[in-house]
C-alpha cells in the first residue's frame, strides 16, 4: 500500500468516526443547552437519550469511534503541514478535541465505574460551580464546544471556500459554549449540587 493509499485510509477511517461521534454531539450539546431550564429539565431528556446511547451496542460503537478518531487525528495532524488559517484552525481545534474526547471519556467512566455516582447534570456541571475545579472545568468545556465548531467551520471551508457560512458555524458554536456555560452555572450565580458530587470533586481538586 502506498503512503499515499495508506492517508486515504486514515483520512477515510476519521471521516466515518468523526461522523458516528458528530451524531451523537450533536444531540449532547442540545441537550446541554436544556440546562438554560434548569437541573430537572436536563435530566429527563438525558434519560430519554440514554435509552440509546447507553444501549450496550451503541456504547460500544461510540467509545470505538472515539479512539479511532483519536488514533487516526493524530496521525493525520503529524503528516500534514498546516499553511493557511483555516488549516491551522482545524489542526489545534483538532488538537483540543483530541484531549478533551480522551480526558471526557476517562472521567465519565470514572464517575459511572469507580465512583459509582449518576454522570447526570450535577457530575458534568459541578467542576463549573465548585471553586478551585472552576479554574479548570470552565475553560475546559468552553473550549470543547467551541473547538467542536471551529473544527467543522474549518473544514467546511477547506471543502467549499464558503466563508460567510463557515463563520456562521463558528459563531453559533460559540454562542452555544456561552449558554451551556450560563445554563450550568445558573449565569455565574452558582449552582448547588447534591453532596456527593462536591465530595468528589473535592477529593480530587481541593478545596479553595
Amino acid at each position: 500500500m502506498t503512503t499515499l493509499d495508506k492517508r486515504t485510509t486514515w483520512k477515510t477511517i476519521h471521516y466515518f468516526s468523526g461522523v458516528t461521534l458528530a451524531i451523537f454531539i450533536g444531540f449532547h450539546l442540545l441537550n446541554h443547552l436544556l440546562s438554560l431550564g434548569g437541573p430537572a429539565l436536563h435530566i429527563v431528556w438525558m434519560e430519554r437519550f440514554r435509552l440509546v446511547y447507553r444501549h450496550p451496542v451503541i456504547e460500544t460503537m461510540l467509545l470505538a469511534a472515539v479512539v479511532f478518531q483519536f488514533i487516526t487525528g493524530i496521525r493525520l495532524l503529524t503528516r500534514h503541514e498546516a499553511k493557511i488559517p483555516a488549516e491551522k484552525i482545524q489542526v489545534y481545534s483538532g488538537l483540543y478535541l483530541s484531549f478533551f474526547l480522551v480526558v471526557h471519556m476517562g472521567g465519565v467512566m470514572t464517575g459511572r465505574l469507580v465512583e459509582h455516582l449518576d454522570t447526570n447534570f450535577y457530575y458534568a456541571g459541578v467542576g463549573m460551580n465548585y471553586y478551585p475545579a472552576t479554574f479548570f472545568f470552565l475553560p475546559y468545556y468552553f473550549l470543547s464546544v467551541a473547538s467542536i465548531s471551529l473544527h467543522i467551520a474549518s473544514l467546511h471551508y477547506l471543502k467549499t471556500r464558503s466563508t460567510g457560512i463557515s463563520y456562521a458555524i463558528a459563531g453559533v458554536g460559540i454562542l452555544a459554549a456561552v449558554l451551556i456555560t450560563i445554563g450550568f452555572t445558573h449565569g455565574f450565580q452558582w449552582r448547588d449540587m447534591p453532596a456527593e458530587y462536591p465530595a468528589f470533586i473535592y477529593k480530587y481538586f481541593g478545596r479553595g
